[in-house]
């Protein structure tokens, strides 16, 4: 893998949205690696520090907020910019995640495809 390309984790249980984030992000020359659970998320980050993580927080083994957790306290990978993407569209939530570290909180169903490439881009930069 060219080692300048910019690399985008995407941590979600459901194929057919990670499928959709991962085409749509290829064809902005973004690689990108998938996670389906939190400890598969929290292994692979650790793994290959991607440039940024997109997390689902309603993920099987360690919900998105204890991976969210678990990164923040790894100096090897706390650094990274981490945008949850979620339905669970509660204040609460939102500012739990917000104070575990995530950069940003977007509520899947209020965001498209394209807003979510536009923010990675952004993220990227």
């Amino acid at each position: 893998m060219d080692e300048n390309k910019k690399k985008v984790m995407i941590v979600e249980d459901d194929e057919h949205i990670s499928r959709v984030y991962e085409i749509k992000l290829a064809k902005e020359g973004i690689v990108s690696s998938l996670a389906r659970d939190g400890e598969e998320a929290v292994t692979k980050i650790i793994a290959e520090k991607p440039n940024l993580i997109l997390l689902d927080l309603m993920i099987p083994k360690k919900d998105g907020f204890v991976v969210l957790e678990e990164i923040k306290k790894n100096p090897e990978v706390a650094g990274i910019p981490v945008v949850v993407l979620s339905n669970l569209g509660q204040q609460s939530d939102q500012d739990r995640a917000l104070a575990l570290g995530a950069k940003e909180y977007l509520v899947k169903v209020n965001t498209s495809i394209q807003e979510v490439v536009d923010k990675v881009k952004g993220y990227l930069a």
